[in-house]
């Protein structure tokens, strides 16, 4: 199996016209096509470390850890 991403602009007439490269074979072939609209990904977030989440979220623990649980894993003391 071979794997393509594309871009393209899709006009008003929706027809979208694909070469394939040398490499594919020829003869019966099955074809997926998966249309995501740009628009509608959301941007990814930057990635955080551990102890960043861990401190921001510390509040909604309650009384399942103790603040020594907390500074173990992030190595910052409440």
């Amino acid at each position: 199996m071979i794997t393509f991403r594309l871009s393209t602009d899709v006009k008003d007439h929706r027809q979208v016209m694909l070469t394939l490269p040398p490499e594919v074979p020829t003869g019966e072939a099955e074809l997926v096509v998966t249309v995501q609209s740009r628009t509608a990904q959301l941007p990814k977030r930057p990635g955080t470390s551990l102890a960043d989440w861990a401190e921001e979220h510390a509040e909604d623990w309650g009384d399942r850890l103790n603040s020594e649980d907390v500074a173990s894993f992030t190595g910052r003391r409440f």
